[in-house]
């Protein structure tokens, strides 16, 4: 529900902070799996009130859209409940219900919580470089 792939997406090739781009290079596979705990932790978000608010604000935003375009019939019902979590988004998203239209809804889920993302990462971004930088004025002295 937290949608953490695109932010994954964001550290691996836009973080200026060293720790941010290593956690994004470890992250990427799991991230394409649907499997959140890495960045969660090693982030990390859980106890990270910056990165916290974002990842509620997608298991809130995410699926009432969701819910909102199905209820509205723009994509088909899944008729059956599959669970196909562990398949690489975008293939599950296809496989539960064949309606390209939900690679559509996809993307523009993706999207959302890109933009829900972004300016929570540039702020803990800029925090991750200023401890950097300081450390390496210590370890200087």
């Amino acid at each position: 529900m937290g949608t953490t792939l695109p932010l994954v997406i964001m550290m691996l090739f836009w973080a200026k902070s060293s720790h941010l781009k290593a956690i994004g290079k470890i992250t990427i596979a799991p991230a394409i799996f649907n499997i959140n705990e890495p960045v969660v932790f090693g982030a990390p978000i859980a106890f990270n009130p910056i990165l916290m608010i974002p990842m509620w604000l997608n298991g809130l935003l995410i699926p009432a859209i969701t819910y909102i375009v199905l209820n509205m019939g723009m994509v088909t019902i899944p008729s059956q409940v599959m669970q196909m979590w562990y398949i690489p988004v975008g293939i599950s998203t296809y496989l539960v219900n064949f309606d390209w239209r939900g690679l559509i809804l996809l993307a523009v889920n993706l999207a959302v919580s890109f933009l829900i993302w972004y300016p929570f990462f540039k702020v803990y971004d800029m925090q991750e470089v200023g401890k950097e930088i300081a450390e390496a004025k210590v370890q200087n002295s």
